[in-house]
């Protein structure tokens, strides 16, 4: 690997923390990688202070992946942290970022590579299949998927979508990342309880403020491994009070969002969404679980309009590369139609 022989040169970023197993399959399935002919790249694993065999792993894989993988250690928790830390360290001009749990189809790469090189686009997401390690469960309406980062907007390419991107497979070019001021800490999250987001939202927002552009690529394909842990009720109750945090943080911080109603106004209708349910007789299982989800998200976002608990991002909150920073614009970011669903009141 000869880093300048091609005009192009992508880092492929892994962030990981105590997910050996899963790593595992990440690495063995970029074996497989096609090599674009216009790009050259390196495979980049930061460990953000695993204490399982993650070292074993990586080490396993380095002679397997050799001369492109390599790793380093970010010892502050959080995974905005460590996707900074790759923004630090990636030789490449862009920075592709994959979660530690997906299965990279072939042609990943030469679908990012192409994006960037026949869109001029500053940002590439792609499209995001489930692959469930047990049975999908009957309560679960496909509709909710995304809470799992399942992502498929068609099969045609989109140019200067203002649709949300997600961070599993999501590439962005480094110096622009940079220039906004890298991933906010304070929305990503941190190790294997925390179930907030929105770190890659934010980034959107100010990247598309500042005048880049944002393509959507459907050839770029990942699997997102779905362990049976995840698949409870409690685990989807948890991720949409989170959700629902986020989205009121980010439309605090000046980000647009399609609610109008005030929090609590919203919790209310979706709380009598829920009763209106009841008394026609709607009370079948996946009916149920996606207002439930409705209103658990409402409550997230009510919990973060109280001024003594919200956490609304400022500039200093994006100093992942512990530098000064130029103050953040403004200015008004894109919803997410997807993620904005777990805040909408369902008829």
């Amino acid at each position: 690997m000869t880093e300048g022989v091609h005009p192009l040169f992508i880092t492929v970023a892994i962030q990981t923390y105590n997910r050996s197993a899963t790593l595992a399959e990440t690495l063995d399935s970029l074996r497989g990688l096609r090599h674009p002919e216009t790009a050259e790249y390196e495979i980049l694993v930061i460990d953000n202070n695993s204490n399982d065999d993650t070292p074993q792993v990586v080490q396993r894989f380095r002679d397997l992946l050799a001369p492109r993988l390599r790793s380093i250690v970010e010892s502050h928790q959080g995974l905005s942290h460590a996707r900074n830390r790759a923004l630090q360290e990636a030789r490449g001009q862009i920075v592709s970022f994959l979660d530690d749990d997906v299965i990279v189809n072939p042609d990943w790469l030469s679908a990012v590579a192409a994006a960037f090189e026949e869109h001029s686009a500053t940002v590439v997401g792609g499209r995001s299949y489930l692959v469930f390690r047990s049975q999908r469960p009957a309560w679960l309406p496909e509709h909710y998927e995304f809470y799992l980062s399942r992502l498929d907007y068609g099969d045609r390419v989109i140019v200067n979508t203002d649709k949300d991107l997600y961070g599993l497979n999501f590439s962005v070019r480094k110096d622009a990342a940079v220039q906004v001021g890298g991933f906010n800490p304070s929305l990503g999250r941190c190790g294997l309880i925390s179930f907030r987001s929105g770190e890659e939202s934010d980034l959107l927002r100010k990247i598309r403020a500042g005048g880049g552009m944002a393509v959507y690529e459907p050839r770029a394909v990942v699997g997102h491994i779905v362990l049976p842990e995840r698949l409870t009720l409690k685990w989807f109750l948890r991720r949409a009070f989170a959700a629902g945090v986020d989205t009121e943080i980010l439309h605090l911080s000046g980000g647009q969002n399609t609610r109008t109603s005030s929090p609590l106004v919203h919790l209310l209708r979706c709380c009598g969404s829920v009763v209106r349910s009841v008394v026609r007789g709607e009370v079948r299982a996946p009916v149920l679980f996606g207002k439930t989800l409705a209103v658990t998200a409402a409550l997230g976002s009510l919990y973060a309009s109280f001024p003594r608990v919200r956490r609304v991002p400022s500039a200093g909150d994006s100093q992942g590369f512990r530098t000064s920073l130029p103050p953040r614009e403004g200015t008004a970011s894109r919803g997410s139609p997807q993620r904005d669903a777990a805040a909408e009141a369902p008829p």
